[in-house]
C-alpha cells in the first residue's frame, strides 16, 4: 500500500487512490501499476485544444455515453444552460512534480489551487525533497495574464523537517503555506511575496506570542481562506492504536493567531483530506475522511461538519449511494452564491454528489442525488459565482470530463449536464491522479474563469502537472 508518509507510523488515513491510482482501460477496478517510479510521457509545449458540442440526455451519467465528438471521445452534452461550449487549451505547469512509489504526485489534491493575484496572473506551488518523508522544497510557478507558458520564478526552502505536502492560500498578493514539522514539533508558515519573490521565508505559528507546540503524530493539514486578510489552518491528531483522535485548528484574521481550538472525532482515529471553503457569514463548511479503528483493520466514512471560528465543530457521516460500496473520502465542497452547499464524495469507483439547502442542517440532506459512475477525482469549478462546473477523472482510462450544470437554487441537474471532453495531454491522463481548481478555497476573488490542472496517472504521467483554461 502507498502511504503519505505518516509520522511515528501512526497515521491511518491513506489517500484514497492510494492503492488504485494506475487503472487500465475499460476497468472499473483499478490496479497498481507496474513501471517505475518517476517515469512520465514526454510532452510538447503546444497547446491542446479541444471543443465538443452534441445532443443533449438527461440520463444518469456514466462512463459510456451515446454520441461522439470530432476527437473520437465518446460524450454528452445539453444546451439547457443556453451557453456555447468553451473550447479548452491545455498547456504544460512542469514536469517535475513530486513523486514516489510510495507517494502518487497526485497526492492531497485539496492541499493547492491555481490561485489569482491582484495582477490576474496565475499561481501555483509544487513541493520538491527526495522521497517520501522528506518535503525540502516549495516551488512557485506563475503564468501571465497574456502568458502562453509558466515559469518557475522561485523556490522556497522549509525548515527541517516537513514530511508531507503543504497547504496553500493566497492573500492580497502573499501566498502563504502551512505545514507540520515533524522533527522540531511545531506548525510552519511559509510566506512568499508574489510582487517581489526575495520577500520570503518559513517560520514556525506563534499563538499568544509562542511557538506552538504540534502535539506528537499530527498530521494531515489543510487551509482555507476565511475572509478579508483572514486564513484559517487545520490538522488532525491521529490517536495512538486505533485510538480516538482530534481535529485542531487556528485562525487568524490578520492581527494574529487565535485558539487552537481542539474536536474529538467521536471515536475515529483520525481525520484527513478536508475540502473546506468559507461562507459570508465566517464560517467554514468542511467535507473529509475518517477513519475508525486500528489500520488497516478499520472503517472509512466522509463526514461533513461547519465550523464557526472558536468553536468545536459537531461531524455528521454522509450516506453511502450503494450498501455494498465503501466510502472513502470527501472529494470537494462548495458553498455557492445562493448559500447553498454541494459536496462530492469517494466511494468504490465512482463519486456521489449531496446537496444541502440554504440555512439548512446537514441532518436529513445526507442521501446522494447523483452518483458519477467510473470516477476517481472530481472537483468543482465555480468560474466569476456564476455557473457551475465539475472537473471529472475516470477511473477506468476514459480520460477528463467538464460537466456544465444548470444552475439552481436547489441540486444541481447533472442528469441534463452539458459534457465536454478534455483532449489528453499524454500517457498516464486518462486516468489522472490528481485534479486543482481556482476556487474562493484558495483565494478571496472569485475564479476568473474556467481553470483547472491535471496531474497524471501514478508512475505513468504523475510527475507532470497541465492547466486547462477555457477559450
Amino acid at each position: 500500500m502507498l502511504f503519505a508518509g505518516c509520522p511515528s507510523g501512526q497515521a491511518t488515513t491513506t489517500d484514497a487512490d492510494a492503492t488504485s491510482d494506475a487503472v487500465t482501460t475499460g476497468s472499473t477496478t483499478p490496479t497498481p501499476a507496474t513501471d517505475g517510479p518517476g517515469t512520465s510521457s514526454s510532452t510538447s509545449d503546444a497547446p491542446t485544444t479541444t471543443t465538443t458540442t452534441t445532443t443533449g440526455t438527461t440520463d444518469e451519467l456514466t462512463s459510456s455515453t451515446s454520441s461522439t465528438s470530432s476527437t473520437g471521445a465518446e460524450t454528452t452534452s445539453s444546451s439547457s444552460t443556453g451557453e456555447p461550449p468553451p473550447s479548452i487549451a491545455v498547456v504544460p505547469i512542469t514536469d517535475d512534480n513530486r513523486a514516489y512509489v510510495e507517494m502518487h504526485g497526485g497526492w492531497g489534491p485539496h492541499l493547492r489551487g491555481l490561485m489569482r493575484a491582484p495582477d490576474d496572473s496565475l499561481w501555483f506551488h509544487v513541493d520538491a525533497g527526495e522521497d517520501g518523508l522528506h518535503n525540502r522544497t516549495i516551488r512557485y510557478f506563475r503564468r501571465g495574464a497574456d502568458e502562453p507558458a509558466w515559469s518557475l520564478i522561485a523556490e522556497q526552502q522549509h525548515t527541517d523537517v516537513v514530511q508531507q505536502n503543504v497547504a496553500s492560500v493566497m492573500l492580497g498578493a502573499t501566498i502563504l503555506s502551512y505545514g507540520v514539522n515533524v522533527q522540531q514539533h511545531y506548525l510552519e508558515e511559509c510566506y512568499f511575496d508574489t510582487t517581489n519573490p526575495a520577500n520570503r521565508a518559513c517560520n514556525a505559528v506563534l499563538i499568544g506570542g509562542q511557538v506552538y507546540a504540534t502535539p506528537l503524530s499530527s498530521n494531515y493539514v489543510g487551509a482555507a481562506v476565511l475572509g478579508p486578510g483572514a486564513q484559517i489552518v487545520w490538522f488532525t491528531v491521529v490517536g495512538a492504536n486505533g485510538g480516538p483522535g482530534q481535529l485542531i485548528y487556528t485562525y487568524n484574521y490578520g492581527g494574529g493567531w487565535n485558539g487552537p481550538v481542539v474536536a474529538d472525532l467521536g471515536g475515529a482515529n483520525d481525520i484527513g483530506y478536508v475540502h473546506a471553503m468559507a461562507t459570508p457569514q465566517g464560517q467554514l463548511a468542511l467535507v473529509g475522511q475518517t477513519f475508525t479503528g486500528a489500520y488497516p483493520n478499520g472503517t472509512y466514512a466522509a463526514v461533513v461538519a461547519d465550523i464557526t471560528p472558536g468553536q468545536v465543530p459537531t461531524f455528521t457521516t454522509l450516506d453511502s449511494p450503494d450498501p455494498a460500496a465503501v466510502v472513502r473520502s470527501g472529494a470537494d465542497l462548495l458553498y455557492d452564491a445562493n448559500g447553498e452547499t454541494h459536496v462530492l464524495a469517494l466511494f468504490d469507483g465512482a463519486v456521489a454528489y449531496y446537496h444541502r439547502p440554504a440555512g439548512a442542517a446537514w441532518a436529513g440532506h445526507t442521501a446522494p442525488l447523483h452518483v458519477f459512475a467510473d470516477t476517481y477525482r472530481a472537483r468543482f469549478a465555480y468560474p466569476d459565482d456564476a455557473e457551475t462546473w465539475l472537473v471529472r477523472g475516470s477511473a477506468s482510462g476514459q480520460g477528463v470530463q467538464l460537466l456544465r450544470a444548470p444552475m439552481g437554487p436547489g441540486p444541481l441537474a447533472w442528469g441534463a449536464a452539458e459534457v465536454l471532453e478534455v483532449a489528453s495531454a499524454g500517457d498516464g491522463f486518462a486516468s489522472p491522479s490528481a485534479l486543482y481548481v481556482e476556487s474562493r478555497t484558495y483565494q478571496l476573488a472569485p475564479a476568473g474563469g474556467l481553470q483547472f490542472a491535471v496531474c497524471g496517472q501514478y508512475q505513468v504521467g504523475d510527475r507532470t502537472i497541465w492547466h486547462g483554461s477555457a477559450e
